[in-house]
């Protein structure tokens, strides 16, 4: 049975509710219902399977409306991060890493779309959250794909520098609050600073307010831990890494954990 079909007994029940009576109309009614609501459930489940495949062989696609209206939920992304994880396991830890760096970087540029347009900027602020919300490690290519496109942290995140919106952009989107809850050390960017640079901290007298703001913010989210936004393997809550090329010393791990200490040499920069 389809929704439409749904659509036509409930027109035919309608066309006789007054020979049924109100109680026998009411309980058909409900019925009908909870039908229609359990075809929708499984509709939207199907098609929550299909931008995930989807994804998971053509990340460019991620633009399309039907893919993109998932990539804001943070169960379906992390998903895709795990099934995309178990996936490359069938891959040497080298190739593996290829594989998972490529894609990484593909699935980056096309939830982080901007054209010079800065209309466009509330997208990348919710890209970046997306991307920040599936655990998955995607700090680098973030960065990275912000420094390919010019924008500043104050085009990104003018309201918290009290700076003045660029040209077109209304500013509406996540800000660095959002972002940090996800990945704090987010904050050495936002600073213009490095990523191998000190973690900043609060100066005394000439540091601006705004600045020790951020730097508080980010502390209160878990400050310069990389365990902080790193999926676990424990049994229960099993999660994945993607493996990529910029690991510490070069190690490859299928399964970082953020559930012990003794796994810091897996973990991605």
């Amino acid at each position: 049975m389809t929704l439409d079909s749904l659509h036509d007994l409930m027109t035919t029940v309608d066309d006789h509710a007054k020979k049924m009576g109100d109680g026998c109309y009411v309980a058909i009614c409900g019925k009908i219902l909870e039908l229609s609501n359990a075809l929708e459930d499984e509709t939207l489940k199907t098609k929550r399977d299909f931008a995930t495949q989807v994804l998971l062989e053509l990340p460019t696609s991620g633009g399309a409306y039907s893919v993109a209206r998932f990539t804001h939920e943070s169960v379906f992304m992390q998903n895709l991060i795990q099934k995309k994880a178990v996936e490359l396991e069938e891959h040497d830890a080298y190739h593996a890493a290829v594989l998972g760096t490529a894609w990484k970087i593909e699935l980056v540029e096309v939830l982080i779309p901007y054209d010079d347009d800065t209309a466009s900027l509330t997208d990348v602020r919710i890209g970046i959250q997306n991307l920040f919300l599936t655990r998955g490690g995607f700090l680098p290519e973030v960065i990275n794909r912000l420094l390919v496109l010019g924008i500043s942290p104050q085009m990104l995140c003018p309201f918290d520098f009290n700076a003045e919106l660029s040209e077109g952009d209304d500013g509406h989107g996540p800000t660095a609050s959002d972002f940090f809850f996800y990945e704090p050390r987010f904050l050495r960017w936002i600073l213009g600073r490095g990523e191998l640079e000190p973690w900043p901290t609060l100066g005394v007298g000439a540091q601006p307010k705004f600045i020790s703001d951020l730097i508080l913010l980010a502390n209160s989210k878990g400050g310069d831990d990389q365990f902080v936004n790193q999926p676990c393997d424990c049994p229960r809550c099993p999660g994945l890494r993607i493996p990529t090329l910029h690991t510490k010393a070069g190690y490859v791990s299928l399964t970082p954990s953020e559930c012990s200490s003794d796994c810091e040499s897996e973990m991605e920069l």
